[in-house]
């Protein structure tokens, strides 16, 4: 289980609030497209969040490092290579799956922008990136009018559902727990939302 700390700093003089929500990862085929049509019909930049979207669940990267992409790192790309803030190391994330390549060019569009902008940009200063609090609105958004389907929603959701899946569908927990930068599969396993019963289930056909 993974919680998320989100602390709100009032005005000089009022209370300091802290709210903690747990972030689980979308385990379903069917929860991913609910929450693409909720970012298609409830969200005021739906093309812009289904990029953010698509690029989290497919690459498994922080949404940090997916706010830091630049247009140069990305357009007419299949692939980017970034340097993780968290870690330091590079890696290449895929363009070329869910539209995302086509969406990015669709996204950009006839506006004029330079190499060096950032692909997602402020609202309040276009100079400088979407900021992840930002990010973390729209998920608490899509979390709200979900209508109690998806409680524990994240922007987090993101990279874990990209663990849940890619684990479910090749097995390779080795390879999750490189990307992840985790010290054991049991904290990649538990990172990833794969609990007991599912592990159970996933040898229960299992003979020799």
């Amino acid at each position: 289980m993974h919680i998320e700390k989100r602390v709100n700093i009032m005005k000089k003089g009022q209370k300091i609030e802290t709210a903690e929500v747990r972030s689980e990862p979308l385990k379903t085929e069917y929860k991913i497209k609910q929450v693409r049509d909720l970012i298609k019909d409830y969200t005021r930049e739906p093309l812009r969040n289904k990029i953010i979207f698509n690029i989290g669940i497919n690459n498994g990267i922080r949404t940090g490092d997916i706010v830091k992409l630049k247009i140069e790192d990305v357009y007419g790309k299949d692939y980017a290579r970034i340097r993780e803030s968290k870690t330091g190391k590079t890696r290449d994330i895929r363009l070329n799956v869910a539209n995302i390549k086509q969406d990015i060019i669709d996204y950009i569009g006839s506006k004029k922008w330079n190499d060096d902008d950032y692909l997602f940009t402020s609202h309040k200063d276009p100079r400088k990136p979407i900021s992840t609090t930002a990010v973390y609105r729209i998920f608490k958004r899509l979390n709200e009018v979900s209508g109690g389907q998806l409680p524990h929603l994240t922007a987090h959701s993101m990279r874990r559902t990209f663990g849940y899946m890619y684990y479910k569908k090749t097995r390779d927990i080795a390879t999750l727990m490189k990307l992840f930068n985790h010290s054991s599969q049991a904290i990649t396993l538990r990172y990833i939302g794969m609990d007991r019963e599912e592990l159970r289930n996933n040898l229960k056909d299992f003979e020799l």
